[in-house]
This record gives C-alpha cells, sequence and structure tokens, in this order.
C-alpha cells in the first residue's frame, strides 16, 4: 500500500515562495515541492509576499525621502 503524498503546510509553502523569489532552488528541494504543495496556496502565498515586498519597499522610501527632506 502506498501513502498519499504529505500536502505541505503553511510555513512550508511561505519557504518556498520565498525562495523562488531569491531565484535560487536545489533541484532536489523542487521536486519535493512539486509534489507537496498546493498549487492555490502557492498563488496566495505568492500574492501575499508580493504585496509585503511592495509596502516593505514603499515604507523604506517613505521614510528615506522624510529623512532627506530635513
Amino acid at each position: 500500500m502506498t501513502d498519499a503524498p504529505r500536502r505541505a503546510g503553511f510555513l512550508a509553502t511561505m519557504r518556498a515562495v520565498l525562495w523562488s523569489f531569491f531565484g535560487v532552488r536545489r533541484r532536489q528541494a523542487y521536486i519535493d515541492d512539486a509534489g507537496s504543495l498546493n498549487p492555490l496556496a502557492v498563488v496566495v502565498a505568492g500574492v501575499l509576499a508580493g504585496a509585503v515586498f511592495v509596502i516593505v519597499l514603499v515604507l523604506i522610501v517613505q521614510w528615506i525621502v522624510g529623512v532627506a527632506g530635513l
């Protein structure tokens, strides 16, 4: 009897998405993720990580502009 592939949790999905933002992955990690990640969870995690990235960039720019304006 074969076991069904175990589904990755939220943290594993976020880790895979963040590594993909960085652009560096080992082949074995990619193969493991391909079998365990839920595509809908990957899309949600990607949108969430992208939104956080944009918000952080906006805050950094506002801080720099505010400091330079003094």
